[in-house]
């Protein structure tokens, strides 16, 4: 089998979409690294946005980390799946015994190549679709948890906003309220009302930087995901073609140079025969029907023949 296999189609690496990720991360570690003290124009804008809620905002950077490396475990995945494709492809051992495990995306296609290999037979048309579904679901589970990360991150930026808000409309009526309470002077009250809004502008901060986070990170796993799922997918369009040319269209073709068993050629036969005879017994049926209704023609004329040599004589 393995010198009849598909040849012509290039599988591509994941390389392509990883290297697209890092110049991406490169980018906004740039961005983030010109909005910080370090910086050559120093800005302590993203190190206040990040201390106006600490835990809130380590959480959420803590699982843009957890979605940074899933995605990119995500693509890397293909790459033990095409090598062991190529190293099938480009295997002469007749036992295949150095080929290298098979990695758990493509384990059924593993399985599937390796029974027909050993029939010396190729694939049919539902083994290459089964191949094809079992991996179309495995990618599709796989990329289920980069979906779920992205949407953790808008979650969290939500609930921190509405966090935020919920303490500023806490203190603001605190802060009302002690007015009320207090009196006294138009300038002391001025001046309380400017000491009681630090809270009111701190519940704001928690507000807009969890959602400056939260948002932001999932902008990046969603840049992510998509490159993993580009790699996936050509890796699967590749996979297809591939099987496309080892798939079995048409059996009883001796063009096609498929072999059959020797039961199956046997029952071929047998069918065969039982065709010609039943297609002999059919012909000497219709041929007797025919004589038959000659024969009966022919009676028919005689009869008429006799009556109007009859019918003449008596005129």
């Amino acid at each position: 089998m393995a010198r009849s296999l598909e040849r012509s189609v290039k599988f591509t690496g994941p390389g392509r979409y990883i290297l697209n990720m890092l110049l991406f991360l490169l980018i906004v570690g740039a961005a983030v690294y010109y909005l910080s003290p370090w910086s050559p124009q120093p800005t302590p804008l993203l190190i206040d946005a990040f201390n106006a809620n600490p835990a809130l905002n380590g959480l959420i950077l803590g699982v843009l980390a957890i979605g940074l490396i899933y995605n990119m475990r995500q693509a890397g995945v293909i790459s033990p799946a095409v090598r062991w494709v190529e190293a099938f492809r480009e295997s002469v051992d007749p036992s295949r015994s150095r080929l290298p495990r098979a990695p758990s995306l493509i384990k059924a296609v593993a399985k599937l190549l390796l029974d027909a290999d050993t029939r010396s037979s190729r694939l049919s048309p539902e083994s290459t679709r089964a191949i094809l579904d079992s991996i179309g679901t495995r990618m599709d589970e796989g990329r289920e948890m980069g979906r779920y990360i992205m949407n953790l991150l808008v979650f969290l930026g939500l609930l921190g906003t509405f966090w935020g808000l919920l303490q500023t409309v806490n203190a603001v009526a605190a802060t009302i309220n002690g007015l009320a309470v207090t009196g006294g002077a138009a300038e002391d009250a001025v001046k309380q009302l400017i000491a009681n809004l630090q809270q009111p502008l701190s519940g704001m901060g928690t507000a807009f930087s969890s959602s400056l986070f939260g948002l932001g990170g999932s902008l990046i796993v969603g840049f992510l995901d998509l490159q993993a799922g580009q790699a996936q997918n050509r890796f699967y369009t590749d996979l297809e073609d591939w099987l496309a040319g080892m798939t079995e269209t048409v059996r009883s073709r001796a063009g096609d140079g498929a072999r059959l068993a020797d039961g199956e050629e046997e029952d071929l036969l047998a069918a065969i025969q039982n065709l010609e005879a039943a297609l002999a017994a059919n012909t000497e049926t219709q041929i007797k029907a025919q004589a038959e209704q000659t024969a009966a023609l022919k009676d028919e004329i005689r009869a008429l023949n006799r009556t109007l040599i009859r019918v003449g004589g008596g005129d």
